[in-house]
């Protein structure tokens, strides 16, 4: 059984966090803005790590307890104390997460994961859901099909032109044996779709080493919803946005 976040923040106050998850205000809005409640807690990172810092979402629906559940569900949100201390067993010393937007029937979060292995580390995994289902919308749900080919291909050029300005501005991170600035937007890529006030935007990650990361391109391309209008679905959840 799934416990409410305020169920979850008292057990957690047991154990020395949080007092409660702090309601997180809406970003604005009329239609379905929820509420994020940010559940905290400092717990065990595995051996010799030390402690990690977690602090995750709980989402909440007005009157949509299917979607809510649906929404944290896939957020990996735990419910209950013994999975918040195992969420980061795999090496991972923080978790925390980051609203893009919340309003008109859609919310964007992204759940930052940070790690130490050989290097430290981090990566995000993204997600874009309609909040009256609790799905986690991908490209096909927002855009047309026959128009993902044109839309990736518009967003390499794009890619190609950021490859481009960083080895020019990055010389020190070629070599004669390699040039790390290589990379290619298809459709797949689109599945990265985001929503924030500027628009819409897709990431791209190079995945570039450790060693050189700091070489690396930012990989965020944004569209604005006029920008974005003839890639739209009819049907879409974006329709409404981008008239």
């Amino acid at each position: 059984m799934r416990t409410s976040p305020i169920v979850l923040g008292l057990a957690l106050a047991a154990c020395g966090g949080s007092p409660g998850p702090k309601a997180a205000s809406p970003s604005g809005g009329a239609a379905a803005a929820v509420t994020i409640a940010t559940v905290e807690q400092t717990v065990p990172a595995g051996e010799d790590l030390g402690e990690a810092q977690v602090r995750l979402p709980f989402v909440t629906v007005p009157g949509n307890a299917t979607a809510s559940a649906a929404i944290n569900a896939a957020l990996g949100v735990p419910n209950t104390e013994a999975a918040l201390a195992a969420v980061t067993a795999l090496g991972e010393v923080g978790l925390d997460y980051q609203v893009g937007y919340n309003r008109d029937g859609l919310l964007d979060l992204t759940i930052v994961h940070e790690t130490m292995g050989a290097y430290p580390d981090s990566y995000a995994d993204h997600f874009l859901f309609d909040v009256a289902t609790g799905k986690a919308l991908k490209a096909a749900d927002l855009l047309q099909a026959a128009q993902l080919p044109a839309l990736a291909a518009a967003l390499d050029q794009r890619l190609q032109a950021e490859l481009t300005a960083a080895r020019q501005s990055n010389p020190d991170c070629v070599t004669e044996d390699d040039d790390p600035y290589h990379g290619e937007f298809t459709v797949a890529s689109l599945d990265t779709i985001g929503l924030s006030e500027a628009g819409v935007v897709f990431t791209y990650d190079y995945d570039f080493p450790h060693v050189i990361q700091a070489c690396e391109p930012a990989g965020v391309f944004t569209l604005t919803l006029a920008e974005l209008k003839p890639y739209v679905r009819p049907d879409g959840a974006l329709a409404a946005l981008a008239r």
